[in-house]
């Protein structure tokens, strides 16, 4: 029996909602091929094991769903218990290409509410990823210039958001 989660989009093309365990494997095996490459040029992570820590360690985690499956998985981990910075993060299907105009249309609004937990979010996104890159600049990330990260130090380019005064 699934537990009921908060929602905080609904239409009928897709909802968001918490995030629930279940979401991590059924998510895992249809992640984007962009996104399965970058978590292993970064950490030599699975797609399981990615959203595992990710779903683990958010102090906010949100599923999007369609057609009641589960397409992609974002959230905010706290880079310290006390501190004023989180990494914002979001693992895809490619069946996010098919709501592609409403969630871009809200994506700002999720990342309003997450400032509101942190003042600072920050992470890191591989050069190839060119559609992940164009969707943070719509949102308002401040792009810093490629410079090499993680295990494979591939080329990545740091990001952040930061609320307003």
């Amino acid at each position: 029996m699934k537990k009921t989660s908060a929602i905080y989009y609904s239409s009928k093309l897709a909802t968001v909602r918490d995030s629930e365990i279940t979401d991590v494997f059924e998510l895992a095996v249809n992640l984007r091929k962009k996104d399965i490459a970058e978590i292993y040029k970064s950490h030599h992570k699975t797609p399981e094991a990615a959203l595992l820590e990710g779903y683990t360690n958010s102090i906010v985690c949100l599923t999007i769903e369609r057609n009641e499956k589960a397409i992609a998985m974002f959230g905010i981990v706290p880079a310290t218990i006390l501190g004023n910075t989180a990494a914002i993060w979001l693992l895809g299907s490619p069946e996010i290409e098919k709501i592609q105009r409403v969630f871009i249309k809200h994506s700002r609004k999720f990342i309003g509410m997450f400032l509101g937990y942190y003042p600072y979010l920050e992470n890191w996104v591989s050069c190839e990823n060119i559609l992940s890159i164009k969707w943070l600049k719509f949102c308002g990330a401040i792009m810093e210039e490629p410079r090499p990260y993680g295990i494979e130090e591939a080329l990545f380019r740091h990001f952040y958001f930061k609320r307003e005064a």
